[in-house]
């Protein structure tokens, strides 16, 4: 990864790279290197496990967008919604847990270094609220063979002011309650094969939930378990993709699920897969009040 510091070149917004640039064509931000949009990079390696990534690789080969078939919305439609960036570069999605803590997938925090999260903007790269990480805490029990337990609380160095487009996320208060059938999920799309053209505006798609016994099923043949800790969700043709790991899967402003692992791009036979928040309740009360009596 490079470092990125914003810029402008003729009027138009840029961030330089150690190599080239980001240039903002109003849609989208572009990475250009030598005068060429960069070419596309290896597909992500998220898991341990060679038939998840597989699952990812076959999906990037084809992915049209992050979000499928999603629509543009507002930051007042999910103001809970934070970016993470690492190195200046989106990486991942999270979810506003409150003025001091974010929550993500553990997944996408496993490198050292500089991550920063942005808040109360749809632009992922500009306006809103940007705040330095400093802590990390991933979940114990994250496995990256199995992703089970794949959630990660981000501690910010300076509080987030609240604000139309900056507001905490419910958590739910009853695991043995029942599921709602439909959720909102939203991240920043790609428009090709590439992080390097990443949309510059939130985007959000309603998928469905489907039963641990189908979704189970239709793993199978893939030879990836899915667990009791896991929520399948999906919906012809629409559907959220490996780029917004980390994001927030919603019903009624409630968390509900956090974007985790092959992510079927709309593909039918591979639903996307999200880590059940609410069989973690108590882990993220105990983990963000502890730390925070650390910092007392």
């Amino acid at each position: 990864m490079k470092w990125i510091v914003l810029g402008c070149v003729l009027g138009i917004a840029a961030a330089q790279t150690g190599a080239g640039y980001y240039k903002d064509n109003g849609t989208h931000y572009l990475l250009y290197e030598h005068g060429m949009t960069k070419p596309p990079p290896p597909p992500p390696q998220i898991s341990s496990n060679p038939n998840i990534n597989a699952i990812e690789q076959l999906e990037l080969q084809n992915l049209p967008t992050r979000i499928v078939n999603g629509k543009r919305i507002g930051c007042a439609r999910a103001p809970y919604q934070a970016a993470l960036h690492y190195r200046g570069q989106l990486i991942c999605g999270g979810s506003v847990l409150n003025h001091d803590w974010v929550l993500t997938a553990a997944h996408c925090v496993e490198d050292k270094g500089r991550y920063e999260v942005r808040v109360g903007s749809m632009d992922q790269q500009r306006g809103g609220q940007a705040h330095r990480v400093a802590k990390i805490v991933p979940h114990a029990n994250y496995d990256d063979f199995s992703m089970q337990h794949d959630l990660a609380l981000l501690r910010l160095a300076t509080p987030l002011q609240y604000a139309r487009c900056v507001q905490p996320v419910r958590l739910p208060t009853d695991y043995t309650e029942l599921l709602p059938d439909c959720y909102l999920v939203s991240g920043w799309g790609l428009s090709k094969v590439s992080d390097a053209n990443v949309q510059r505006y939130l985007r959000g798609v309603t998928v469905c939930q489907i039963s641990r016994q189908q979704c189970r099923r239709m793993y199978r043949k893939a030879d990836v378990q899915i667990y009791k800790q896991m929520i399948c969700a999906q919906r012809s043709g629409r559907d959220s993709c490996s780029g917004d790991s980390g994001g927030p899967l919603v019903a009624e402003d409630t968390l509900y699920g956090v974007v985790s692992f092959g992510i079927g791009c709309a593909n039918k036979d591979y639903p996307g897969v999200y880590v059940n928040v609410r069989r973690y309740i108590g882990w993220i009360r105990k983990t963000t009040k502890q730390y925070d009596k650390q910092l007392i």
